[in-house]
C-alpha cells in the first residue's frame, strides 16, 4: 500500500515539475530583443507624420509624388539629426527651406520619434521582465524535482543494518516508529529517526549518534540546533556524516564618511550537508538606502540556500527579482564563498565584487572578478572560482571601499602585504587589525564604506 501511496505522490510532484517548465517555455516563447527602431517602425513614423501634418497642405502631390525620393532622404537625415540630438535648425539643413510647414513636421516628427523609442524601451522592459519570471519558474520546477527525488528515493527496504541499529537502540530502551537512510548530494549518508524513550533514563541524541557511527563505519553526528535528549514524547533526530574541517569566521567594519550606516551587508550561513557559505554585499551608494538593498540580496540568498538552491541557482533567482524591480534602480555586488567541510574544496561566485584574498602560510592568492553587479543585465555574467584549501588557509573577502582607501596604484600589492604580514590566526582578530591598518590610509575616515570578512578553515 506504501509504495503505491509513495509512487502516485512521486508521480504527481513530476507532473507539478512538468507543468512548471511548460508554463515557462510559453514566457521564453516571445520576440527577440531589439536594440534600435527597424526600418519599418521609421517608415510607420514617416506614414503617421505625414499623415497628420501634410493631409491637407497644398503641396502634398508635390513632395510626396513628383518628389518623393527627395523628401524621403530630406525627412531621413532630419531623422537622423534628432536621434544624435542636434537642434532642429542645422547647418546645411535644407529641410526647411524645401517644405513649407517644416516647422510643424519637424516638432511632429520628433514627438514620434521619441513616443517609438520610449515605446520600444518598455517593450524591451516587459520581454526581460517575461524572461526573468520564466527563469524563475525554471528553477523551481527543478527544485522541486530534486526535493522529491531525495525525500521518494529514500530506502525503503530495511537493510540488514537497519534492521541491526534497530535492535541496539531497543536494548537502550529506545523505540524507532521510523527510519529513513539515504545519501544527500555530496554522496554523504543521512539518517533521520523518529524515535522516544522508553522506561529508564533519557538517552542523548550523541549517544545515539555514537551507536550509529559503529554501526555505519563512519562517523555521525546531529544535524546543527537538533535537540539534546530523545525523551518520553515521540521526535525526530536528523544524522548526517561528521565533517573533516572546520571553519571559524570573523568581520570588521566601518560605514563611509558623515555615514552612520554601512551599505555593505554580508552572512555566515552554515548550511546543511557540510557547508559553509560567506556572503557579501556592496548596496549602490551608501547610507540606508545601499544597506537596504544589500541587506535584501543577502537575506535572499540564505533563504534560498536554506531551501536547498545551489549557489549559483541562488544568484540567478536574485538577479531575475532584481530585474523584474528595475525600474527603482536596484543594483548590488554580491560575492559568495562556498566552502565544502568533507573535502576542503571552495566554490566562489562573484558578480561585480572586489577580490578575494587567501592567505596560504607566507603566501596571498588573489582572486578577481570583472562582472557587472546583480539586477544589471538578464544574462548574469556569473564567474565562477573553484579552489583548494588546505588546513590554516585565511580566506579573506572586502568590499570595494578597501581597496579604495589605499594608493591607487600599489593598493593589491599593499593589501597582500598586510594580509601575510598579520600573525593571528583568530579571524574576528585578523579582520579588526586589518581594518585598522587600512584606515591608516584614511585619517578623515574611507569614502566608501568598508568591510572585511575572514574566514579560518582548520582540520579537526
Amino acid at each position: 500500500m506504501w509504495e503505491w501511496t509513495k509512487a502516485a505522490e512521486k508521480d504527481r510532484i513530476r507532473r507539478c515539475v512538468d507543468s512548471f517548465h511548460r508554463l515557462a517555455e510559453t514566457f521564453q516563447y516571445m520576440p527577440a530583443r531589439k536594440e534600435g527602431l527597424s526600418e519599418e517602425d521609421v517608415m510607420e513614423i514617416y506614414g503617421m507624420v505625414r499623415d497628420t501634418v501634410c493631409g491637407e497642405c497644398g503641396r502634398r502631390r508635390v513632395c510626396w509624388g513628383k518628389n518623393d525620393e527627395k523628401t524621403c532622404r530630406l525627412i531621413y537625415e532630419m531623422l537622423v539629426r534628432i536621434e544624435e540630438g542636434e537642434e532642429e535648425q542645422g547647418t546645411g539643413d535644407s529641410f526647411f527651406q524645401y517644405c513649407v510647414r517644416s516647422g510643424a513636421f519637424y516638432e511632429e516628427l520628433k514627438n514620434s520619434f521619441y513616443r517609438a523609442k520610449l515605446n520600444l524601451m518598455w517593450s524591451n522592459r516587459m520581454l526581460e521582465n517575461r524572461a526573468a519570471v520564466a527563469e524563475q519558474l525554471q528553477e523551481t520546477a527543478q527544485i522541486i524535482h530534486e526535493i522529491a527525488c531525495t525525500v521518494y528515493d529514500a530506502d525503503e527496504e530495511e537493510t540488514e543494518t537497519e534492521k541491526k541499529l534497530r535492535f541496539r537502540l531497543k536494548l537502550h530502551r529506545i523505540r524507532v516508529k521510523d527510519l529513513r537512510v539515504f545519501t544527500n548530494t555530496l554522496g554523504k549518508r543521512e539518517v533521520i529517526l523518529t524515535m522516544c524513550a522508553g522506561r529508564g533514563p533519557y538517552m542523548t541524541v550523541r549517544d545515539i549518534g555514537a551507536i550509529l557511527t559503529e554501526i555505519y563505519g563512519c562517523a555521525m553526528v546531529p544535524e546543527r540546533e537538533s535537540r539534546v535528549t530523545v525523551g518520553r514524547e515521540l521526535c525526530t533526530v536528523h544524522y548526517v556524516e561528521d565533517t573533516l574541517y572546520y571553519m571559524i569566521t570573523g568581520m570588521a567594519g566601518e560605514p563611509c564618511r558623515n555615514q552612520s550606516v554601512s551599505g555593505d551587508n554580508f552572512g555566515f550561513l552554515t548550511a546543511s550537508h557540510g557547508q559553509v557559505v560567506m556572503s557579501l554585499s556592496d548596496g549602490m551608494g551608501t547610507g540606508t538606502e545601499a544597506s537596504r538593498e544589500s541587506q535584501a540580496v543577502v537575506e535572499l540568498l540564505e533563504q534560498f540556500l536554506e531551501a536547498g538552491f545551489t549557489p549559483e541557482t541562488a544568484v540567478k533567482m536574485i538577479n531575475s527579482n532584481m530585474v523584474l524591480q528595475r525600474g527603482m534602480q536596484r543594483f548590488s555586488t554580491l560575492d559568495i564563498c562556498n566552502i565544502n567541510l568533507y573535502t576542503g574544496s571552495c566554490e566562489m561566485l562573484k558578480v561585480g565584487a572586489a577580490a578575494t584574498y587567501i592567505r596560504r602560510r607566507k603566501e596571498v592568492e588573489t582572486v578577481v572578478s570583472t562582472s557587472l553587479p546583480v539586477g544589471v543585465l538578464q544574462e548574469i555574467d556569473c564567474e565562477r572560482i573553484e579552489k583548494k584549501l588546505e588546513p590554516g588557509d585565511m580566506i579573506v573577502m572586502i568590499s570595494d571601499g578597501v581597496l579604495d582607501v589605499l594608493p591607487q596604484e600599489e593598493g593589491d600589492e599593499l593589501l597582500k602585504y598586510l594580509i601575510r604580514h598579520i600573525t593571528t590566526s583568530n579571524p574576528a582578530e585578523f579582520a579588526l587589525i586589518l581594518k585598522e591598518q587600512v584606515l591608516e590610509f584614511a585619517p578623515d575616515g574611507p569614502a566608501d564604506d568598508i568591510t572585511i570578512l575572514a574566514g579560518g578553515f582548520w582540520k579537526k
